[in-house]
């Protein structure tokens, strides 16, 4: 429809007509009321008035032309949102350079040494669990005492990313031919896995062969950026899909489009844009599935419905926590007000869809619940810890949610649902909501976001207690919804310099937030990272003679720094105890600029033998550092959280 101030005589203008008319417009002073009499320098120094030569301007244009700006504008701001999901997205990824520090004066093993020495993992376990877990953690443990021990943490620095979860991907994959299909993975689901295997086989062509692997683990990286891609592609239909509802709740384009950049830039995302795991692409399937439903609400449409289903299902077949999408097909059919019978079979076609498309991508699930059960415990219970509930857990959420979102983006959005459900029941009641805002008709798509966020929000304050800071990625929904609500709220403000003002705020606040996660990943990038820094430092002590580390974790690349396997004991305490070393080397909690990211993170090293304590410069935190170490993976095959 024509914007406000426009006349019909301008209907059927073409491009090249508008940008000659807004010249001559300009050029003469033609400016819209209250401007028109004030002159040039009004336009330069007052917003309002540039603001209403655009707004009459696009007034003015068909709506042909109106729409192809329109889809121009979006496909800026996706390309916008591909910037900040694919900048710094090879980072930490495998390589040889940590031999030198690892192999000291030896000379570094062959793929095949390390293959013929390190554990073979076992067929009955899931694919993520230690095939030798530490038994003994009542004293304290020596790492390296074997070549054996040796071959598995290299096979570590060669293989693992600086993400503790990525690898668990590989870890499945690479024996799925041999399991007849079966991933050995369930947390992750199989609309996971078997396209990234897929991905990886059509545009990497890899090779059945772990020992050429260990020996150019530079090419067993780009399954690694291979995955993030994947996961960093459902970025950017999230940002079209948040886009599509902040429209549908308040009009306009500007509005909408600043909701898509905002999602883009929110910290939580660019950190899961650029991790190879599902968490981002299933909460977008629930919002591409929150798009169908909203759909039938409108049509009636049994086709809407079924797709929702299907998208539902396939947000849980992506991974096991977004089961929550399936409320979906319940709000759904309870805001059409049809027949009962019809009610029934409309929600009846759209579980089914959602269960058949979780049975076909999870086949494995079901099959070895019944035949495999050991198989199926194994794997699920390696993630258990990840799911102890807690009494204790609100504080830590809501801080979460601030890390994920950043404290504006949750302010205005708490503050912009309240207005939305009020201004609902007014409505409902018949009463006018005045004020600074105005009434827009936007269907009922809250409510098909507000009821499974809310369940996200409930069981992730459950959950929260003494989880660290990457714990953040389970309430992304909640993160969203904040968005939304937020955007749609200024939507609805009737003045345009309030709404722009607020609108770039939010933007501008978001983008500070997110920054330090952006410099992480690019800072990883680097040959010299934090890690190798870090390395550098404890090889001085070496040089000089200390001969024991005392670690906190078994060593791999995401938590400790590569160290000398041959001329040092690693010592690995039981938790909670002290111990002596010539060297203590530890994950830094105490600095922090990017808590969810594992990029460019600090270690802190002390030493008697030198200065107490040095600092690397780090961009992870916690402001509990015992319960950082505490939640921290203490072994290299086992996940922090699934």
């Amino acid at each position: 429809m024509p914007g406000r101030g426009s006349g019909a005589e301008y209907k059927h203008l073409k491009l090249g007509d508008v940008i000659r008319d807004v010249t001559l417009s300009i050029s003469t002073l033609t400016l819209p009321s209250p401007c028109k009499k004030e002159g040039m320098r009004v336009v330069l120094l007052r917003p309002t008035c540039i603001w209403s030569v655009i707004r009459d301007t696009l007034g003015r244009v068909s709506e042909p032309i109106r729409r192809r700006i329109r889809f121009t504008a979006l496909g800026i701001v996706l390309l916008l949102a591909s910037a900040s999901f694919f900048t710094g997205i090879q980072w930490g990824l495998p390589s040889r350079e940590a031999d030198p520090f690892l192999f000291g004066d030896k000379t570094p093993w062959t793929g095949a040494e390390i293959v013929a020495l390190a554990p073979k993992a076992a067929d009955d376990r899931g694919a993520d669990v230690d095939a030798n877990p530490i038994a003994d953690r009542q004293h304290t443990v020596v790492l390296n005492e074997t070549d054996v021990q040796r071959a598995e943490i290299v096979r570590r620095y060669r293989l693992f990313s600086n993400q503790p979860d990525e690898m668990i991907t590989f870890m499945s994959l690479s024996r799925i031919r041999e399991n007849s299909g079966d991933p050995r993975l369930y947390q992750y689901g199989g609309l996971w896995i078997y396209p990234v295997g897929a991905l990886i086989k059509v545009v990497l062509n890899p090779k059945a062969d772990q020992a050429f692997y260990l020996d150019h683990p530079e090419a067993f990286a780009k399954f690694y950026v291979v995955a993030r891609v994947y996961s960093a592609l459902f970025g950017i239909a999230g940002a079209w899909a948040v886009y599509w509802i902040v429209r549908r709740l308040s009009g306009g384009i500007l509005i909408p489009l600043a909701s898509a950049l905002c999602f883009a830039m929110l910290p939580v995302v660019v950190n899961l844009s650029h991790e190879a795991k599902p968490h981002l692409a299933g909460t977008v399937l629930m919002l591409l599935a929150i798009i169908a439903a909203s759909k039938f609400v409108e049509t009636g449409r049994t086709r809407f419905a079924v797709l929702s289903g299907a998208l539902c299902g396939a947000a849980f077949g992506m991974i096991i926590s977004a089961l929550v999408a399936f409320s979906i097909p319940f709000v759904m059919i309870a805001l059409r007000w049809d027949a009962s019978r019809r009610r029934a079979s409309v929600l009846g076609a759209a579980l089914a869809a959602g269960v058949a498309v979780y049975a076909v991508t999870n086949p494995f699930v079901l099959i070895n619940s019944i035949a495999r059960p050991e198989r199926f415990k194994s794997n699920l219970q390696n993630s258990t810890a990840m799911y102890s509930t807690g009494t204790t857990g609100l504080g830590n959420a809501i801080g979460l949610i601030i890390e994920g979102a950043s404290p504006l983006v949750v302010a205005v959005g708490i503050a912009g649902a309240t207005f939305l459900f009020a201004q609902r029941l007014a409505r409902r009641q018949g009463a006018p909501v005045g004020g600074l805002l105005e009434v827009s008709v936007e269907g009922d798509v809250g409510w098909l976001l507000f009821v499974p966020a809310t369940l996200v929000t409930a069981m992730f304050v459950v959950l929260a207690s003494r989880k660290p800071p990457e714990y953040a990625r389970f309430a992304l929904l909640v993160d969203v919804a904040l968005v939304v609500a937020a955007f749609a709220a200024l939507g609805r403000v009737k003045n345009t310099l309030p709404r722009a003002i607020m609108a770039v705020t939010l933007l501008v606040f978001t983008g500070v937030c997110a920054w330090p996660y952006w410099v992480g990943f690019v800072r990883d990038c680097a040959p010299m990272s934090s890690r190798y820094v870090a390395a550098k430092d404890v090889k001085q002590f070496t040089d000089v003679g200390a001969r024991t580390l005392r670690l906190s974790s078994e060593p791999a690349p995401y938590c400790v720094p590569p160290v000398d396997l041959f001329k040092t004991k690693l010592l690995l305490a039981p938790p909670g105890s002290s111990g002596s070393a010539d060297v203590v080397v530890s994950l830094d909690p105490m600095h922090a600029r990017n808590p969810m990211s594992w990029a460019d993170v600090g270690f802190v090293v002390v030493s008697p033998m030198g200065r107490l304590r040095q600092w690397h410069p780090a961009t992870t935190t916690n402001e509990n550092a015992g319960v950082d170490s505490a939640t921290r993976p203490n072994s290299a095959t086992t996940v922090s959280s699934p």
